[in-house]
């Protein structure tokens, strides 16, 4: 495979000007309101990972249940990726996320009624994650094409890293006040917690303004609209091979996600308190990447800089996987966090500049199905484990990665190419 840049792809010298400094964006009040819902609304979801995880698992002490968890929240994911991307270029995007956070408080509702009941069975967390894939999707698709309505055009490569620092914050905070939660007052209270996040994030959506809005008018049909879409990925390679790269990257992200509460409990012995500092390093490393990239601002080499961050990302889960105590999985997890955050901030920030206004909601949406190989990777890696072992298991899917990322940097040399600096 071999591809030349094409004049679609080109940086427009006009757009060549310096990228405004962190003081400078941080003083936008629409990019405020939208970071601080970032943050209660990824805080819920970080909690409903550590708790469904560690939950099932207790219940059940099976791998397949876990991949089982990662069908649950996959497949909705899929589907709603499919037709979220139509909706937010329908209809209101703030409207649409305070949709997706209600979606995903609810059903946590209804597990600390059932916690309080004593009548919580495993498939009520499958359920559960069920209505989290869906609020998932519908939330990531709403809040990316929601963005560049929110910020100006000469801010957003900043801004998408600032929203990522704003999530990766959540990474860390949700995790470590999660295990806590559930060692010291117990899971009732952590999916109480959960719930009032959420109602806070609502909250705190209704205070966006947006400078620009949906463009109300008359649609071509669903069809028509999804070749539409991908008249936009077949003219351009980036988003194409991006895309890609975020399918891999989630798949192997997602793997090592879900199976974390298994290394926790069988490899390292550890308890609630344990397995929150375990999601917390990888949350700290992720807000240390995303907090570069704030600071970066762009990357001159931006293809090279997403192929290296994949390769040190899949290494480092490779290498994770042979730890057998804490303290040593602690720093390795801290590293993975870092290396996918990089590699996260940089491929948003070269689809929020490649992508048409008009069509942004739909690829963003073939962005959030890319994603859904993060709920599909804990079923696969559940169902490895259940063969090969746990370690296989990683192992696996950290090869996958690393073969892939090595096969697109030799063969591309337009993504080798690519940059976001002066977008």
């Amino acid at each position: 495979m071999t591809d030349t840049p094409t004049p679609e792809n080109a940086i427009d010298p006009a757009d060549q000007v310096p990228v405004p400094g962190i003081l400078e964006t941080s003083r936008n009040s629409q990019l405020r309101r939208i970071l601080s819902a970032t943050l209660l609304w990824g805080s819920g979801h970080q909690l409903i990972t550590v708790s469904q995880g560690y939950l099932l698992f207790e219940l059940t002490d099976s791998t397949l249940w876990l991949a089982g968890l990662g069908a649950a929240v996959g497949i909705p994911n899929v589907l709603v990726a499919i037709l979220g991307g139509l909706l937010a270029d329908r209809v209101s995007r703030k409207r649409l996320l305070m949709i997706g956070a209600a979606i995903a408080g609810l059903p946590m509702l209804s597990i600390m009624v059932l916690l309080m009941l004593d009548a919580l069975q495993p498939w009520h967390l499958l359920v559960a994650g069920a209505a989290q894939g869906a609020a998932l999707a519908l939330d990531w698709i709403a809040r990316l094409s929601l963005l560049p309505d929110v910020v100006p055009r000469k801010i957003l490569v900043r801004a998408v890293a600032f929203d990522q620092t704003a999530f990766s914050l959540a990474r860390v905070l949700g995790p470590l006040v999660g295990g806590f939660v559930l060692a010291s007052l117990g899971s009732a209270a952590a999916y109480g917690l959960m719930v009032g996040l959420f109602g806070l994030a609502i909250v705190a959506y209704t205070l966006i303004q947006p400078h620009t809005e949906v463009v109300k008018k008359a649609h071509s049909g669903i069809v028509e609209e999804f070749k539409e879409v991908g008249k936009v990925l077949r003219g351009n390679v980036i988003i194409r091979l991006n895309l890609m790269f975020t399918a891999v990257n989630a798949l192997m992200l997602g793997g090592f996600i879900f199976i974390i509460p298994a290394f926790s409990k069988d490899v390292f012995n550890s308890d609630e308190i344990g397995l929150g500092y375990l999601y917390a390093a990888v949350g700290i490393g992720a807000l240390g990447g995303a907090i570069t990239m704030s600071l970066a601002g762009g990357i001159r080499r931006a293809g090279l800089a997403l192929s290296i961050t994949n390769i040190l990302f899949g290494g480092s889960v490779a290498v994770w996987v042979y730890t057998d105590t804490l303290a040593l999985a602690l720093p390795i997890a801290l590293l993975i966090g870092y290396f996918n955050a990089v590699h996260i901030s940089l491929g948003l920030a070269v689809i929020q500049v490649n992508v048409p206004p008009e069509v942004r909601g739909r690829v963003i949406g073939a962005y959030e199905l890319a994603w859904s190989g993060f709920p599909l990777g804990g079923l696969a890696s559940g169902s490895l484990a259940a063969i090969f072992g746990l370690s296989a298991s990683l192992t696996i899917l950290a090869m996958g990665v690393l073969a892939f990322t090595f096969v697109v940097m030799i063969a591309s040399a337009q993504f080798r190419q690519l940059s976001t600096e002066g977008r």
